[in-house]
């Protein structure tokens, strides 16, 4: 298994939680909120809602300024995290074409990718289709190991099983979409 730059999945384990989601669906519908707002808005604790601003903050995907007191979000990328500003156009759309309803869709999708071993495995299959046993000897990992993380990747609409080899698919979702972009360069 070759050494990955850790963005990509450490952004996907921060786009999985549904408290992030629900306040970067927030901020995409009222930018420019405090965090005492957003708390407010989402139903949780400040301090809560300020930890979680500062994860996603952390990915590149939010921008904060003070105003008084007050620490206010927009939802801008940071221009020295080069995924960021892919991402966040795809999760704009993905918030204006969908309800809230489809945001559990959002996160199962960033789960697929939040952790090394599933972005090694989504990478081999993409290079092409291979059996559970191809890629226990091609990533010299243990046999329960990548039958979990391919259980995942099916369950998240990554992968599909053809006989007795698991194919790569493009989940239809602009989130998705980006997301297999940069695993790609990745």
């Amino acid at each position: 298994m070759k050494n990955l730059n850790p963005t990509l999945w450490r952004t996907c384990r921060m786009l999985a939680g549904t408290t992030r989601v629900r306040l970067l669906r927030e901020l995409h519908t009222h930018p420019g909120q405090s965090v005492s707002e957003l708390a407010r808005a989402v139903g949780i604790k400040k301090s809560d809602a300020s930890q979680e601003l500062r994860r996603i903050q952390s990915r590149g995907l939010l921008r904060s300024r003070r105003h008084g007191a007050a620490l206010i979000y927009r939802m801008e990328p940071d221009p020295q995290v080069v995924s960021a500003a892919p991402l966040l156009r795809a999760l704009n759309n993905a918030l204006s074409q969908y309800p809230p309803e489809r945001d559990a869709e959002l996160c199962r999708l960033a789960h697929g990718l939040a952790y090394p071993r599933r972005i090694a495995l989504a990478q081999a299959i993409i290079a092409s289709p291979q059996t559970q046993q191809d890629l226990v000897h091609a990533l010299n990992l243990p046999n329960f190991a990548v039958f979990s993380h391919l259980r995942i990747l099916m369950d998240c609409g990554y992968i599909r099983r053809d006989q007795r080899r698991f194919r790569f698919m493009l989940p239809d979702h602009p989130l998705a979409s980006v997301l297999v972009r940069l695993l790609r360069s990745a």
